[in-house]
């Protein structure tokens, strides 16, 4: 280990320059010494000059020509990685200190995959709202291949996710909240309401509206469509918005899985019935996932705090009805 390398984070830090922080950015983005010096409006000279006086700081090689340009070294991509973290960071700070100065009391941005508890997550962010009216909170709802790295890039505080969206990956603390059931649902009036009794095998010839079949909850569901028939349903359409989904249930025969949260705020309003087909628990519990490296904001904290709270205040409520016979 170099002399360099052994220093304290701090001593490390004041060596290092932002525009360096950027350019390692552009380069692991641009693959290109020229273009990466032309994005951040320098020459190239100047460019090579950051990046040796960046190396030699470290004591250490960060990328290497190959035959598509420059390529990140393992110790490039574990700096670039960093880079990217401090200077995400740096730009928190200056939105929180920015909503501070506005009147705010911090903020908490939240990250969802679009099929996980939207009501209980709705419900938790109301009381945290009422304790904590000044906290500005955002919400993004997406797929977890788009979620998950926006959290270990530092551009989410927490993400509520299966812990199947993680896959194996070592950087998070993952802490289950909920194991919620399946549920097949189909519009009031549906020709199933009638059938004395359903089994999987039933559904086989209905249409059925789903998520995407890249999506992990459409993945972990392909040996329940092989309980039900020989192949993928055949007649589908696809959708990654759980409100389209229930329009095409109230448009059509078609039935959807939907986990217990939706299906039951739907059922609830009178959109929709659960059929009375037993989905065994395949898709596991939804939980809380943060970044290991990075302490919890006091935002943060409370949030799960009030998601917490929720479950239990959420425990007595009574159960989905049936379609009706």
């Amino acid at each position: 280990m170099t002399q360099t390398m052994a220093e304290p984070g701090a001593s490390l830090l004041r060596r290092l320059k932002n525009r360096q922080l950027l350019l390692l950015i552009a380069i692991d983005e641009a693959q290109s010494l020229r273009r990466a010096a032309a994005r951040l409006n320098m020459t190239q000279p100047s460019a090579t000059k950051l990046l040796q006086d960046l190396e030699a700081t470290l004591g250490l090689p960060l990328f290497e020509r190959g035959r598509r340009g420059l390529k990140a070294t393992v110790y490039g991509e574990v700096m670039t990685r960093h880079a990217r973290l401090i200077l995400n960071d740096l730009d928190r700070t200056r939105l929180e200190l920015a909503a501070l100065a506005s009147g705010a009391t911090g903020r908490l941005k939240i990250g969802a995959v679009i099929s996980a508890i939207p009501f209980l997550l709705a419900r938790a962010v109301a009381a945290l709202k009422r304790d904590r009216p000044r906290l500005d909170v955002s919400i993004d709802v997406g797929t977890s291949d788009a979620l998950v790295p926006m959290l270990a890039k530092g551009e989410l505080d927490v993400l509520l996710a299966r812990p199947l969206a993680l896959a194996g990956r070592t950087e998070f603390d993952y802490e289950d909240l909920i194991d919620e059931p399946l549920h097949i649902v189909a519009r009031l009036g549906h020709p199933l309401m009638a059938a004395s009794s359903l089994g999987l095998a039933d559904l086989a010839s209905w249409p059925w509206t789903l998520l995407p079949a890249a999506s992990p909850m459409r993945k972990v569901l392909a040996p329940l469509f092989a309980e039900m028939m020989t192949h993928q349903p055949l007649d589908v359409v696809e959708t990654s918005s759980m409100m389209t989904m229930v329009a095409l249930l109230q448009e059509s025969d078609m039935l959807a899985v939907m986990p217990a949260d939706v299906a039951e705020f739907n059922i609830r309003h009178g959109l929709l019935c659960r059929l009375n087909v037993a989905v065994p628990p395949i898709m596991g519990s939804y939980g809380v996932v943060t970044r290991r490296d990075r302490p919890l904001s006091p935002g943060t904290t409370a949030f799960i705090g009030c998601l917490k709270d929720c479950l239990v205040g959420s425990d007595a409520s009574p159960p989905s009805p049936e379609c009706p016979r």
